[in-house]
């Protein structure tokens, strides 16, 4: 029991004297003690003009030292009285996107005759979330509908209606067998 008791008193007075040193260390390099003021820092104008390089006591600040310190009241009054510009939309109303409108290849469009509206693509709710290549070449991604997840090769069919035509690192190429269509997936990063 003795012993134990001793080492806690060493070690206590021990760990009280590493504390110490670090309390000593923390003050000594920075020249400052406690209660101490800062010197006062000249103006960024006043060392532009001197052309003196910065205080070896500003040296920690880096990039801040070339900023002017001093508060101007009167510019900031003349920005606070300046009026509101008006708005004339509410900035958390959004318009609803339209799409792009697109030309259909082949048909001229003049200013007497109006171009044909592209036929409305419907929305493939597919989405390619990665890419693997197995041993011997054999390439394999995995696509998802938000309800579940396929894991496909070159050439099969998924889902009742997606044929995988290729499959590349960054992107799936697809064919929709109802609309014949072709579908560019590219891969979630």
């Amino acid at each position: 029991m003795k012993l134990s008791s001793r080492a806690e008193k060493w070690a206590t007075g021990f760990l009280g004297l590493v504390s110490l040193v670090l309390l000593v260390n923390l003050f000594l390099p920075s020249g400052t003690r406690v209660g101490a003021s800062r010197p006062a820092t000249p103006p960024a104008a006043a060392r532009r003009e001197g052309g003196s390089q910065a205080p070896a006591a500003n040296k920690g600040f880096g990039d801040l030292v070339r900023y002017d310190p001093t508060v101007h009241l009167d510019t900031l009054k003349e920005v606070r009285d300046r009026p509101l510009p008006e708005l004339d939309r509410n900035p958390f109303e959004f318009p609803p996107e339209r799409p792009p409108e697109r030309e259909i290849a082949g048909t001229p469009t003049s200013a007497g005759s109006a171009a044909a509206p592209a036929p409305a693509v419907p929305r493939v709710p597919l989405k390619a979330l990665g890419f693997t290549e197995k041993s011997g070449g054999v390439r394999e991604a995995i696509v998802t509908d938000d309800d579940q997840i396929f894991i496909v090769h070159e050439g099969e069919t998924f889902a009742r209606r997606f044929r995988v035509v290729r499959i590349s690192p960054t992107t799936v190429e697809l064919e929709d067998d109802t609309t014949h269509q072709s579908i560019r997936l590219p891969i979630s990063q």
